[in-house]
């Protein structure tokens, strides 16, 4: 499989949606935005260090430990580099079919706080100053070999993604979530037809395309019911929409946020 990599726009997209999603909280990233392009981009370019077309981190596991170290303590960001790193690690292992099995947010937020004090390398030695730290390729291996003990590849299809999740996707394909009754919701879509026989008008009318259940915005949807929603709206594979143009970027980018709230907002307080 091609190896997926992130780019620094992306990155600063995973950035900004921290931003917006803590700004409210009692944990803003503040001050947001970047601090360095330079540092930012140096960061991102670790992905692709190599000799000619021969990558020095050719393999998923330790392309995204280099990306996450570069984030993390290059601090490319004013604030909310840890956070923008591990949102940006779920998001490298997603683009390579690749996720944590067994992992709690504990251990993910232990991991974190030690890859930014540089503690993953297990050494005597207490890194008081900069010159008695660890080289980086050290670290980058110690974030490879903690990560690669977690991580299992995954049969890509349906993600889960919580109800607000799948409003956005469906706006984004002009189909809308109207009129909740009970436990369900229409799925509508708005079409231009043209009326009169003399004076031809053009309107909008509103045509209800089935119903889907309800629960509330913040529920995630089974895997059964988002087959259901994409069979109903002809947005399937074989009505030429395959899951990577359905989970479009940004909302993946939600949903990991949203899955790991409690660990980013530990390393807000960190």
């Amino acid at each position: 499989m091609e190896l997926k990599t992130l780019n620094a726009l992306e990155v600063l997209q995973i950035h900004e949606a921290l931003t917006i999603e803590f700004a409210a909280s009692g944990d803003p990233i503040s001050p947001p935005g970047v601090r360095s392009i330079d540092l930012l981009e140096s960061a991102v370019a670790r992905q692709l260090t190599g000799h000619g077309e021969v990558l020095k981190c050719s393999d998923p596991i330790d392309n995204v430990s280099t990306l996450l170290y570069g984030i993390c303590c290059n601090h490319p960001f004013y604030n909310g580099n840890k956070r923008t790193a591990l949102v940006a690690m779920l998001v490298h292992l997603d683009k390579n079919k690749r996720s944590f099995f067994d992992t709690t947010q504990k251990q993910l937020y232990d991991f974190m706080i030690e890859v930014a004090d540089h503690r993953l390398v297990k050494t005597k030695k207490k890194h008081t100053d900069e010159s008695e730290r660890p080289q980086s390729d050290e670290e980058v291996a110690a974030i490879s070999k903690w990560t690669r003990e977690r991580v299992r590849s995954v049969k890509r299809g349906e993600k889960l993604i919580t109800y607000r999740e799948l409003r956005r996707i469906l706006e984004s394909f002009k189909y809308y979530l109207e009129n909740p009754h009970g436990n369900s919701i229409d799925i509508v879509r708005y079409e231009t037809v043209k009326r009169g026989l003399i004076r031809r008008r053009e309107e909008t009318i509103k045509k209800r395309v089935g119903n889907m259940s309800w629960p509330g915005e913040g529920h995630e949807v089974a895997l059964n019911e988002i087959k259901t929603v994409r069979e109903i709206c002809r947005l399937r594979e074989e009505d030429g929409v395959d899951s990577e143009s359905f989970y479009n970027y940004a909302v993946v980018v939600d949903s990991f946020v949203n899955r790991y709230r409690t660990t980013l907002r530990r390393l807000a307080k960190a």
